[in-house]
């Protein structure tokens, strides 16, 4: 499997097969210039802007909302409902935490996961192998619940998303830093594109923003 981070919550996974998903497409209020896209299945976690612009997917791909599940190839997904806040969703409503099958690898996207998951969350992200997590807080966990998750769960490759960097991201969200110095085995990469079975894991793997 490849991995492209797109920017926010925002990735492509490409199978090997050359099956590819979307995840979380975002809009321009990022501050990343939005990019047209292909693929066969997109995700959404979510109803909000940042997370549900499909018009940044070119073509008809199927489209997995809320807790639904999806194959496409021989990538199967299904999610989990979760809360956008630690007030059981007064404030921003539901979640859905996304787990794919993909190739041999169980990824894990959380979209924007706003409290510590309860039981019925963690039962389903145990033994994932790729997890996006976001970092920024405000919005969602901040870094030090990140980092505790991210420990609990002990994936192969954890990516950090839904940050505030150079030039992009929501003001009110922190910057990746935050994360990474409560983390172990962090690697910047030179792109945005991540090959988990390449990389020596365990590790936070970091992408490049693909602004432009």
């Amino acid at each position: 499997m490849k991995l492209e981070w797109i920017g926010h919550a925002c990735f492509r996974m490409t199978a090997e097969d050359g099956t590819m998903i979307v995840t979380d497409p975002y809009d321009d209020s990022v501050g990343i210039r939005v990019p047209k896209l292909t693929a066969d299945l997109v995700t959404v976690s979510h109803e909000h802007h940042d997370h549900n612009n499909l018009d940044i997917v070119e073509g008809r791909p199927k489209v997995a909302r809320e807790a639904r599940a999806a194959q496409v190839g021989g990538v199967t997904t299904q999610a989990v409902t979760s809360y956008h806040d630690d007030r059981g969703g007064a404030l921003r409503g539901r979640n859905n935490v996304r787990i794919f099958r993909i190739d041999a690898l169980k990824v894990v996207h959380m979209g924007d996961q706003g409290c510590m998951p309860d039981e019925t969350v963690m039962q389903a992200i145990l033994d994932a192998d790729v997890m996006m997590i976001p970092v920024g807080g405000f919005y969602t966990i901040d870094a030090r619940q990140a980092a505790e998750l991210a420990k609990k769960i002990a994936p192969a490759v954890t990516v950090p998303m839904h940050y505030r960097g150079d030039g992009f991201g929501y003001d009110v969200i922190a910057p990746v830093g935050d994360f990474l110095r409560l983390m172990d085995n962090v690697v910047m990469l030179d792109d945005n594109v991540i090959e988990p079975e390449k990389l020596d894991a365990p590790v936070v793997a970091v992408p490049k923003c693909p602004r432009g």
